[in-house]
């Protein structure tokens, strides 16, 4: 495991201990890792600068996790994307189908509009999470605070 230099004040055993320790080493295997003993290690946890460096690594810690979670998103639907368009124009082409056949029920075509709508109500929210990615793309920052006047209006 390799964990770059953040610090000037600390020891080089010092600054891997304390990014060990932020990546969520227990102190039995940061002080492996360092080569000091778990009681060097519980030491320097109470040094203020061996804490100043453990918070900045936690931070960084929790950036790149971030960063990881929305890359990992963000492929999720780009692979899925095109697959999840397809199902849903099939979908609607179904429902708009029992919807127009007079042979069906009107139970079934009721229930097919029922649900037609719904879908409708989905597809607005795919288009409006799409323009808002485009967006985000062109360096725009999109903050949606209360989309819950939306979910009254589609109903």
């Amino acid at each position: 495991m390799s964990f770059p230099m953040l610090s000037v004040s600390l020891t080089s055993k010092q600054a891997i201990a304390a990014k060990a320790l932020a990546n969520g080493l227990t102190i039995k295997e940061v002080a492996k890792l360092a080569g000091v003993s778990k009681r060097t290690v519980l030491r320097w946890k109470k040094i203020d600068a061996f804490q100043t460096e453990l918070n900045q690594a936690k931070h960084l810690v929790a950036t790149n996790s971030i960063e990881i979670i929305r890359e990992s998103k963000e492929s999720i639907l780009r692979d899925y994307r095109e697959e999840i368009s397809s199902m849903i124009d099939l979908s609607l082409s179904l429902l708009k189908e029992v919807m127009k056949n007079p042979e069906e029920t009107t139970r079934s075509r009721l229930k097919a509009a029922e649900i037609f709508g719904n879908w409708m109500g989905l597809k607005y929210m795919n288009e409006v999470n799409m323009a808002i990615e485009l967006l985000e793309k062109r360096g725009f920052k999109v903050v949606v605070e209360n989309l819950e006047h939306l979910g009254n209006e589609m109903n």
